[in-house]
């Protein structure tokens, strides 16, 4: 976990204090190569915590769940930290009920325009789309 906050935010890691716009990072990861989502953790690295119970565990499915298509993700705790992993969305592309979103380096990106499986699965690591 060390190394982790060390590293820091990345194409597949993003840190999230609370639930706040959980669903758009969820699409985003989807979208792209998949990734690990910490609930617990600051933008500045820092370990906040979060009080999991099975409440926060049921909101964070049901917001995978209300993805269209629905995202798969995989639920675990490392002590007070909620570690959220998406895998890659077989059915590109997802979408939140704000819309389309992509990793872009470290960030999350809202997808305008016209978005296709085959756009996003030129994405690379480095951001670059072709549409």
């Amino acid at each position: 976990m060390q190394l982790v906050l060390e590293e820091g935010e990345g194409y597949t890691i993003e840190f999230k204090e609370s639930l706040s716009n959980i669903d758009k990072e969820i699409v985003a990861f989807a979208n792209s190569s998949g990734g690990r989502i910490f609930l617990g953790v600051g933008d500045d690295n820092e370990v906040k915590g979060i009080r999991i119970t099975n409440e926060l565990k049921s909101q964070i499915q049901d917001r995978a769940n209300n993805c269209q298509p629905p995202v798969t993700v995989l639920l675990e705790e490392f002590g007070n930290i909620r570690i959220i992993t998406v895998m890659e969305g077989v059915d590109k592309p997802c979408k939140c009920s704000a819309g389309f979103y992509a990793r872009v380096g470290p960030n999350s990106q809202k997808l305008d325009g016209i978005v296709s499986s085959s756009s996003l699965s030129q994405r690379g690591r480095s951001g670059s789309m072709s549409l």
